[in-house]
């Protein structure tokens, strides 16, 4: 039996009408972080992510003509920092965050620069990150950040970049 491929993705600009869609999908899956974090109360939980949300670096991640999920991106020095990244739960574990992030490692890696991003504390996302060959830079209270320095996403451990350490 053979295993389904992921669908196919497409990246489009982010709207104001997207915010409804985007708080669902980022309160569905980052429910118990966000009851940790900032408590139960929607109004907080709203509150939190219109902070967080910059219209000029959200992407709507659709996969097989549905959205799936939001990722959100910023310019740093020499890299491109996701600051935010969700997919929908009912669908993750089907390949369609690894297809986004390397699509993203690759955008980055065209113009010479690394791709950060910091992870909650605990979070299990974090292994995901490092199957990506994102490594532990430093840490906050709340966030343990990371880097992929600037190589293709097909790129081998080996390959990258300078400083990759295999830690």
């Amino acid at each position: 039996m053979t295993q389904a491929q992921p669908p196919a993705i497409l990246l489009r600009p982010g709207s104001a009408s997207d915010f409804s869609f985007a708080a669902v999908a980022y309160f569905r899956a980052m429910r118990e972080t966000l009851q940790r974090t900032v408590g139960s109360n929607p109004e907080s939980q709203t509150a939190l992510l219109l902070s967080l949300w910059d219209l000029g670096g959200i992407r709507i991640i659709v996969a097989a003509g549905r959205e799936t999920g939001w990722i959100q991106i910023a310019p740093a020095e020499a890299a491109l920092f996701i600051r935010q990244f969700c997919i929908d739960p009912d669908y993750q574990r089907l390949g369609i965050g690894s297809l986004v992030m390397r699509q993203v490692i690759d955008e980055a890696w065209e113009c010479g620069a690394a791709v950060t991003l910091g992870v909650v504390k605990g979070s299990p996302a974090r292994r995901f990150y490092e199957r990506l060959g994102f490594r532990a830079t430093h840490a906050d209270l709340h966030h343990d950040y990371m880097r992929r320095d600037a190589a293709p996403s097909s790129a081998p451990a080996a390959h990258r970049g300078p400083d990759f350490d295999s830690a």
